[in-house]
């Protein structure tokens, strides 16, 4: 029975990294790091750093095989976001920064969302 765990215990850290992969690919590609908090990864990865490192300490492999997981994941999302900060792809670009709305004066830059019609 504990091996048939320790198995899903692998496959598990399999998926973690799998699902990180779609997040990485958009923000090493397109060069985009909307909606990534560089404070968030960072917490991340200091947190990935003190349970892996107990992990290794104590010899769980799975946890071990899920923390190198993690620490690779964080490590380059924390990286290419402090390097592409600010920086955004065509279906991320805040509506205050595409060219044409800064012509349009319905449209609030501040806010992002059209103003009220004058006159009504």
């Amino acid at each position: 029975m504990a091996r048939a765990t320790e198995l899903a215990g692998f496959v598990g850290a399999a998926l973690a990294g799998l699902a990180y992969i779609p997040q990485i690919w958009h923000l090493i590609h397109e060069r985009c790091s909307a909606g990534l908090s560089r404070l968030a990864f960072s917490l991340w990865l200091t947190a990935s750093i003190l349970v892996t490192s107990h992990a290794v300490a104590i010899g769980e492999a799975v946890f071990v095989a899920l923390g190198a997981v993690q620490l690779a994941a964080t490590t380059l999302i924390l990286a290419y976001t402090t390097k592409y900060a600010g920086s955004y792809c065509a279906s991320h670009l805040p509506v205050s920064l595409t060219p044409a709305v800064r012509l349009d004066p319905t449209v609030s830059l501040e806010a992002d969302h059209p103003l009220p019609p004058t006159g009504a």
